[in-house]
């Protein structure tokens, strides 16, 4: 296989996940935090198993590891999807997508936290406190007064939602015999069935918007979809670590979307304080510097 065949997997990859803020965005205009996220995984969830249908993939789902998916599920797909959907009701698509990028770092800390044999080395630790003063610039924390803090940590508390879930993930499910895909499709599966419950909680549209629709779909087909078939091809033709660095490139799609098509506002901290805390992530995952890299081989969420 050629070095580069994995390309345009990549790219697209970037792509779909960049545009998942700017559905968001769109899809709030009709639905509920909660109808958002349980739109986003049941369609997701569908896709998936219509692509494992079509691939004649059987699921072959051992009992001791459903303990395990259902942690999964709940901590890096239903509750961080819901409150991404619920701060994006109160901060913009661009600081949404910014902090996102936060993921790896949160990776890091709970890869340390449950894996022993993975602690932080000191250009690791160096780097994890670099992302955070980079996501203090992000914020701009000395005008305390223009910041939804109720909105900044439900996007952060998504985000360590994520980093927990993928280093439990390592931890729990690195010897599983299921595909990515097949582990994906089980993934979102069972978050559509966490998530049904409360789904009622969100209310009826009072008007639903063709836009959000179509805004809703893409983020199910695509963004919990199509997405996973797409990393997953990444991770086999190319590496963990190359697909990992998806998260770099994933705010300059949703910084651009956010500026061009919902018309949002970029104030000039918002880009120095992403690319500090995208420079501390580098280094704590050894991608420039000489330390052992805390690996950032993560199932997606995005």
């Amino acid at each position: 296989m050629s070095r580069r065949d994995w390309l345009p997997a990549y790219l697209a990859l970037v792509l779909v996940w960049g545009c998942s803020f700017m559905f968001n965005e769109l899809a709030l205009r009709s639905f509920s935090p909660i109808a958002v996220a349980f739109g986003r995984i049941s369609l997701g969830a569908l896709t998936l198993v219509v692509v494992l249908v079509a691939m004649r993939q059987p699921i072959r789902l051992q009992r001791s590891e459903l303990k395990d998916l259902v942690v999964v599920a709940a901590i890096l797909t239903a509750v961080p999807f819901t409150l991404i959907a619920f701060a994006q009701t109160r901060v913009t698509s661009i600081l949404a997508g910014l902090l996102n990028a936060t993921t790896p770092r949160w990776v890091a800390v709970f890869v340390a936290v449950l894996i022993p044999l993975e602690r932080a080395t000191r250009q690791q630790g160096l780097g994890l406190l670099l992302g955070f003063v980079g996501i203090g610039v992000l914020l701009g924390v000395w005008d305390v007064d223009t910041l939804d803090m109720v909105g900044i940590l439900a996007m952060l508390g998504a985000t360590a939602c994520y980093g927990f879930g993928t280093a439990w993930m390592r931890w729990r499910l690195a010897g599983s015999s299921l595909s990515g895909a097949s582990l994906s499709a089980v993934q979102l599966v069972l978050a559509t069935a966490l998530v049904l419950p409360v789904l009622p909680l969100g209310g009826a549209p009072s008007e639903i918007r063709p836009e959000s629709v179509l805004a809703l779909i893409g983020l199910g087909a695509l963004g919990a979809g199509l997405a996973y078939v797409l990393f997953w091809r990444v991770v086999r033709t190319a590496g963990p670590t190359i697909a990992a660095t998806v998260t770099y490139l994933i705010p300059l799609v949703s910084t651009t979307l956010g500026i061009v098509v919902l018309g949002e506002q970029l104030t000039w901290n918002q880009p120095v304080g992403g690319v500090i805390a995208l420079v501390g992530v580098a280094l704590a995952q050894g991608i420039i510097g000489a330390g052992r890299s805390l690996r950032a081989d993560h199932s997606p969420g995005r």
